[in-house]
């Protein structure tokens, strides 16, 4: 079992590595064609001709596209991503800067939204073909219908400026570094709790549907009709044979969720100003600064193609009838 699992996980790693290739080129280039110029957006609209001649030399856009594409993946090659136009600073270290803040957001996302999808799915289940279940379906496909920066601007106005109950933006308040332990803890989780809930609520919404569906079809298996003929009392058939089950789909829905939660960072995290790799990447998109996409793109598709691999790897864990080729 684990020779093969680390066998498809170098497969997996193996098989990725163009697919990275393929990305980051069709945003090199497409970043490199757009209209703007890096030197015009970082510097004065009025600056001299002389001096944006200068500039572009420095920066290597005065080179053929072929040739700037050559030189960054030789140098992505040996780790280096070169240095961020906008900050003066090497790219890696400007995307560790704010890549643990996206890390703690996503991951307080994928909680939400997995534990709320779970339950109000088994909740539908549990009241199959009645008014709840018709309810649930629909309200859950509004949710799971609406976009990310109207969920956004819906829980703003009614939780932050309406009622007060969280912050609007940043992810401290302004003197938090002066606080106890526990109160920067509860003004950290303050902060967070719009932008989780902003990209967790239309993916919950999907889960459940999942969760519902997945609870019904297993409920109806031979296995769950022989447990109930040996007499185990409904409670354990849920937790131990009904739940594990239905949970295979929903894990590999929730890997492939990592990639709606980098898409939706990028508005979440502009809406709430909360300084992660979403934000920065529209930042340098505005910016025209080039490295800095271009790291922003390899770390984003990384994370997807990790979280596609990592569902493959727990639903297998799961399902043992399942075999990872």
């Amino acid at each position: 079992m684990y020779h093969a699992m680390s066998l498809y996980i170098v497969k997996r790693i193996v098989i990725a590595i163009p697919v990275i290739v393929g990305i980051v080129t069709l945003v090199f280039v497409l970043s490199r064609v757009a209209p703007g110029d890096p030197v015009t957006h970082l510097y004065s609209p009025t600056i001299s001709t002389t001096a944006v001649e200068q500039l572009r030399e420095e920066f290597g856009l005065e080179r053929p596209l072929l040739q700037q594409f050559i030189d960054w993946i030789s140098h992505v090659a040996r780790g280096d991503f070169g240095i961020s136009y906008s900050h003066h600073r090497p790219v890696h270290a400007v995307i560790l800067d704010v890549l643990p803040n996206t890390i703690l957001l996503g991951l307080a996302a994928i909680a939400i939204e997995f534990v709320l999808g779970c339950l109000i799915g088994a909740w539908a289940a549990h009241h199959h073909n009645s008014f709840i279940d018709r309810m649930v379906s629909g309200v859950g496909l509004v949710m799971y219908t609406m976009p990310t920066f109207w969920v956004g601007l819906l829980l703003l106005y009614l939780l932050s400026y309406t009622l007060g109950a969280f912050p609007s933006s940043q992810i401290l308040s302004i003197h938090a570094e002066h606080l106890s332990s526990l109160a920067y803890t509860v003004d950290l989780l303050k902060h967070l709790a719009l932008p989780a809930l902003t990209i967790a609520i239309p993916g919950s919404a999907g889960i459940a549907r999942f969760m519902r569906s997945s609870l019904i079809n297993v409920d109806n298996e031979d296995y769950i009709l022989a447990a109930r003929s040996m007499g185990i009392n409904q409670r354990t058939i849920s937790l131990f044979y009904k739940l594990p089950n239905a949970l295979t789909p929903v894990i590999t829905i929730l890997g492939l969720e990592l990639g709606t939660l980098m898409a939706g960072a990028l508005v979440t995290e502009t809406i709430f100003a909360w300084p992660g790799m979403g934000r920065l990447t529209v930042m340098a998109i505005f910016s025209r600064d080039y490295p800095l996409i271009m790291g922003c793109t390899i770390v984003a598709g990384t994370v997807v193609i990790l979280g596609n691999l990592i569902a493959d790897i727990l639903y297998a864990t799961i399902d043992p009838r399942v075999r990872l080729v």
